[in-house]
């Protein structure tokens, strides 16, 4: 197969192979992966490669953006032996999710059809108690924060002190009521340490706590 041939028959795979190149243009993705086609890359060469770059959930054309996460890629991974390395890599990461989807699997069905056994520490017969009254208790309606009680803070960037003291009363408010997604969705967004800049150590630490125990295979908030 000449080095046109080799071109289309990569692309070919490519569109079959990567979801999000699904119903791109065949030969426009030839022209885009020419330089790793003419390299000797293989179809996993190519997917181990955008898995160490990262893929995006949501892509409105693929064909550029494979363009963008190929670029240089050749140069990079330049040898067999580098290529080998990260498709090793990557089976080991495609191994590593489907274990953790049948963890999940298995966890879901001991929350919901095994039996559980209530615990016998007091203490952790009382975490287990409040944990229930923060998920199925009356949630109290969110108040304006109060100015004089806000705690003092400084020093977040690019937001003004009272703002970023009103963000941390709604959130400890939401702590309260079981909810951590203003804490989490800081942390996932913006990393660790901006949203303790930004909530504060004390905050962001028991919305964690709380986020782990929901995701708990011993206990489960909501109805069935």
């Amino acid at each position: 197969m000449n080095r046109v041939g080799r071109r289309f028959q990569l692309a070919r795979q490519l569109t079959l192979e990567v979801e999000w190149l699904r119903g791109c243009s065949v030969d426009r993705i030839a022209w885009v992966a020419r330089g790793v086609a003419d390299a000797g890359w293989t179809v996993l060469d190519v997917k181990s490669w955008l898995h160490l770059r990262g893929e995006a959930d949501r892509v409105r054309r693929g064909s550029g953006l494979l363009a963008v996460l190929l670029a240089g890629a050749e140069r990079v991974l330049d040898t067999p032996q580098k290529r080998a390395e990260a498709v090793e890599q990557w089976r080991g990461a495609q191994e590593a999710a489907r274990r953790d989807r049948i963890q999940q699997v298995r966890a879901r069905a001991e929350r919901y059809d095994g039996d559980w056994d209530a615990p016998t520490s007091r203490a952790v017969q009382r975490q287990v108690d409040e944990a229930f009254a923060v998920a199925f208790g009356p949630r109290p309606q969110l108040a304006a924060p109060d100015a004089e009680a806000l705690p003092e803070v400084s020093g977040v960037e690019d937001l003004e002190d009272d703002v970023v003291a009103q963000a941390r009363a709604e959130a400890r408010q939401r702590l309260m009521m079981g909810d951590t997604s203003p804490v989490t969705v800081a942390i996932d967004a913006l990393g660790r340490p901006a949203a303790e800049q930004l909530y504060g150590p004390d905050l962001v630490h028991r919305a964690l706590q709380l986020a782990s125990g929901a995701r708990s295979s011993r206990m489960a908030y909501g109805h069935r």
